[in-house]
């Protein structure tokens, strides 16, 4: 009998996902590779190297359909988060009828109007001549204004950038339209709205810049064919080498076996629980990962700087408030996921690759069938930019 992780919260997925998912995990016990279909991918190493194409993605990947926060970090009116996406800095700010987006830049000279990570204000004054606007961007106050003659301040509010809130998240887009139901399609969209994501808060984060090309961070949670080895000493215990992938280009689901699947097939149907005996993972393209644990979610959004070097944020979500008991059992899960897994292990390693690639004695990696995930990340990146 394997026991099983009680703190958790029962899945909410229609029953027939669920049934599905899990028989299919089930079937993978007596053989784990019964949905691969075995294939050897060549990934040129040239993508994590070149400048140029750091700059392709950004133009084109980074610009559409992004989670650039999650709603409850702004918790009231006057609250602001700044973002930078894309090389344009924005300000995302809740005013009285909702959340607003703006391009971070006073319209007189440029100067960015804040600089700090979050904070609260009353309006937005820039720092350098004073121009001041109202949370919702419009330009409130002009100091010696009659020294402009004719200026039309109607026109001079900051500018707006699209965006949507779904499932809890912001999502912008600096170029085109923004839908984001389509943008997730069917399955994505389905599941985050059964997981009740807009109910979730962010109760921690931390944030670190590692030298690794982003690519590589993405590519090190699109693949379980480490868990024996990268994390035998933190997450292998808990886990089978069972999992299930669906393609959901250009995103990808996995669905991991913890060890109490085994006796799921004893449970009536009634009492399977998705959340509690497996681990769902999403590869939300471009940038993002969502890493669903018994209790909370893990969703890492990654921010590229440079080729070598990518700006990691890791917020956990949590759907409700916490008692100091549970409160305690989360913080230490957070504390160890965070510096004992992700940091320790799973940024170490794309460190680790970013220095020998750079010698380039390598001209491409090899992906076998337990790779899938990262195959499809990688057409779908390619796929994207070959769109423009």
């Amino acid at each position: 009998m394997i026991e099983r992780h009680e703190l958790c919260y029962r899945t909410p997925v229609r029953p027939e996902v669920q049934r599905e998912v899990m028989q299919r995990l089930l079937a993978t016990l007596s053989s784990p590779d019964c949905e691969l279909t075995p294939r050897t991918t060549l990934v040129d190493t040239e993508r994590y190297l070149d400048p140029s194409q750091l700059a392709a993605e950004q133009a084109t990947m980074f610009r559409r359909s992004i989670a650039i926060i999650h709603a409850s970090e702004l918790d009231e009116v006057g609250a602001f988060v700044t973002v930078e996406l894309a090389g344009t800095p924005l300000l995302v700010t809740r005013t009285e009828q909702g959340i607003a987006v703006h391009v971070n830049a006073c319209r007189h000279r440029g100067a960015r109007l804040r600089c700090e990570a979050h904070g609260r204000a009353k309006a937005f004054t820039c720092p350098y001549h004073a121009w001041t606007y109202r949370l919702d961007g419009e330009l409130l106050h002009v100091p010696s204004q009659e020294v402009f003659g004719e200026l039309d301040r109607a026109s001079l509010g900051l500018h707006r950038v699209r965006h949507e809130v779904r499932h809890g998240f912001v999502w912008v887009s600096l170029d085109g339209e923004l839908d984001v139901a389509s943008f997730l399609g069917h399955t994505l969209d389905d599941d985050f709205a059964a997981f009740a994501l807009e109910t979730h808060r962010v109760a921690r984060r931390s944030e670190r810049t590692i030298p690794a090309n982003w690519k590589l961070v993405m590519d090190a949670f699109a693949e379980g064919y480490h868990l024996k080895s990268l994390h035998r000493e933190t997450l292998s215990r808990f886990f089978l080498e069972s999992a299930v992938l669906d393609d959901c280009t250009p995103h990808v689901r996995q669905v991991g076996a913890r060890r109490s699947l085994v006796d799921v097939a004893k449970d009536p149907e009634a009492q399977w629980d998705l959340r509690r005996d497996t681990t769902v993972f999403y590869n939300l393209f471009p940038s993002s990962i969502l890493v669903f644990h018994p209790s909370w979610v893990s969703w890492l959004s990654l921010h590229p700087e440079a080729v070598d070097r990518v700006r990691v944020i890791h917020r956990a979500l949590v759907p409700a408030q916490l008692d100091a008991e549970s409160q305690a059992r989360f913080d230490k899960s957070f504390d160890h996921i965070d510096s004992g897994v992700f940091e320790r292990e799973d940024l170490a390693i794309a460190q680790s690759i970013q220095s020998t690639l750079a010698c380039r004695a390598n001209p491409f990696v090899i992906l076998g069938a337990r790779e899938e995930g990262m195959r499809l990340f990688h057409a779908a990146r390619d796929a994207a930019l070959a769109a423009g």
